[in-house]
């Protein structure tokens, strides 16, 4: 048993199905700076990564764009597991419209069974992308809403019956109907902003390999599809 709470009043269901599903929630506001507020308390581990006061609600963390500059975090079990859904959303500012954004691998380095969900192709594009197998399912911003030096919110969600969609500022802008998301079967590591060793062994997708230079704020990891309302009320609250 652990994390009981005692309440004078009925949560609704959405606060359950909140509660519920949240895997992990990184604000990186001051004195939090390495605080996990979702319900599994999972310890990161940075590197040359700084705090910037002026964040997209408080504070934020900035990514200078060096290879060796890392926001890593652990025990992802339920994005390790074949066709369990899942969300990945956060807060973007980049100074530079390149690099990966959010990489996953099975090992600390980056690398083994590892690839960017998150990152910037060739022309500037962001995109999101999931292994079948074999292979890398992408899609792509065709709307190019994510610019530098302006706070866009991005998600990336994945389900067998809707399959692989990425959100920019609340609205849909791509998808793909892929039914298989292909995981390590291992408690994964997330990497954000950088691949670490990965790099250059890793599928990439087209996602290019350097670091991503910018800043980051609210960082939420979700065991399920976001919907488009859930979306909509990240995105406004």
């Amino acid at each position: 048993m652990d994390r009981m709470t005692v309440l004078n009043r009925t949560r609704s269901a959405c606060e359950i199905l909140e509660i519920a599903t949240l895997v992990a929630h990184f604000t990186f506001d001051t004195g939090l700076f390495l605080n996990d507020s979702g319900p599994n308390s999972l310890q990161p581990e940075t590197l040359l990564i700084s705090s910037n006061s002026s964040g997209r609600y408080s504070q934020a963390i900035t990514f200078n764009g060096l290879n060796s500059s890392y926001y890593r975090i652990s025990n992802f079990t339920a994005l390790g597991t074949r066709n369990q859904p899942f969300s990945i959303s956060l807060w973007l500012q980049p100074t530079f419209l390149k690099g990966i954004v959010v990489h996953v691998s099975s090992s600390k380095n980056g690398s083994i069974w590892c690839m960017p969900f998150l990152g910037f192709v060739g022309n500037n594009t962001l995109q999101a992308q999931i292994w079948n197998g074999s292979s890398v399912v992408s899609v792509k911003d065709p709307t190019h809403s994510v610019v530098t030096s302006v706070w866009s919110f991005v998600v990336q969600t994945w389900s067998p019956t809707n399959g692989l969609r990425l959100y920019i500022n609340k609205t849909l802008v791509a998808l793909h109907p892929y039914p298989i998301y292909d995981a390590s079967s291992l408690p994964n590591y997330i990497i954000l902003g950088n691949a670490s060793k990965g790099a250059g062994t890793c599928s990439t997708g087209g996602v290019n390999n350097s670091s991503y230079r910018g800043d980051m704020d609210d960082f939420r990891v979700y065991s399920r599809e976001l919907s488009p309302d859930d979306v909509y009320t990240l995105y406004t609250n």
